[in-house]
C-alpha cells in the first residue's frame, strides 16, 4: 500500500525543507492556495496559486479532499491530485493538522502524519532569517494552535514525531529511522 506523508507543524520548523529532502519533486502533491507566492515560488511546481473566488469554485464542486484556513489564507487538495499520487507511488505535503484529519478520513493510514516539533524562540529565529514579510507576531498567535494540534495527532499510531530543533541532515536521520 502506497502512503501518502504529512508534514505538520508550526512555521520555521522545517516542514518543506524536510520534506523535499526525504522525497522527489515528482512526489510532491500540489496543494491549492490562495495566499499569494513567496519569492522563488512557482505555480505548478510548489502550489497552483488561485483566487478566493476560483478556490470556492472548486469547493462548491466538491473537488477537494481535505481543505482548511491557515492563517487567513485557503490551502487545499484536490481529490484527483491525491488518487493518483498514491496510483504512482508514496508521496508527500506540507498541511495543517485539520487537513490530515480530514485526508485521514477518507483514505485511513495510507496518511502518516509527521509532526516537527520546534519551540517558541527557534521558530522566532528562523522566521527573522526568512526575512518575509509575514507578520511575526500573527505567526506567534498560530503557534499556540499549532502546539494544541498535537495532542490530536497524538490519537494516531502512525504519528511519526521529529525533533526540529537539530539540523536538517539529523530531522532526516530520525524521518529514515521512524520510517524503516
Amino acid at each position: 500500500m502506497n502512503h501518502c506523508y504529512l508534514f505538520i507543524g508550526p512555521s520555521g520548523s522545517g516542514k518543506t525543507s524536510l520534506a523535499e529532502k526525504a522525497f522527489t519533486t515528482e512526489q510532491k502533491i500540489i496543494s491549492y492556495t490562495t495566499r499569494a507566492p513567496r519569492e522563488g515560488e512557482e505555480h505548478g511546481r510548489d502550489y497552483y496559486f488561485v483566487s478566493k473566488k476560483e478556490f470556492k469554485q472548486m469547493v462548491n464542486h466538491d473537488q477537494f479532499a481535505e481543505y482548511d484556513v491557515y492563517d487567513k489564507h485557503f490551502y487545499g487538495i484536490a481529490k484527483a491530485t491525491l488518487r493518483d499520487a498514491l496510483a504512482a507511488g508514496d508521496c508527500y505535503d506540507p498541511i495543517t493538522t485539520t487537513g490530515f484529519v480530514n485526508l485521514h478520513r477518507i483514505f485511513g493510514d495510507q496518511m502518516v502524519p509527521i509532526w516537527i516539533n520546534i519551540s517558541k524562540e527557534t521558530m522566532i529565529a528562523r522566521l527573522e532569517k526568512r526575512a518575509t514579510s509575514e507578520n511575526l507576531e500573527r505567526r506567534l498567535a498560530i503557534f499556540q494552535e499549532d502546539q494544541e494540534s498535537l495532542a490530536r495527532l497524538k490519537k494516531y499510531s502512525n504519528l511519526i514525531e521529529i525533533d526540529g530543533e537539530t539540523s536538517l541532515d539529523e530531522m532526516l536521520r530520525q524521518l529514515r529511522q521512524a520510517l524503516n
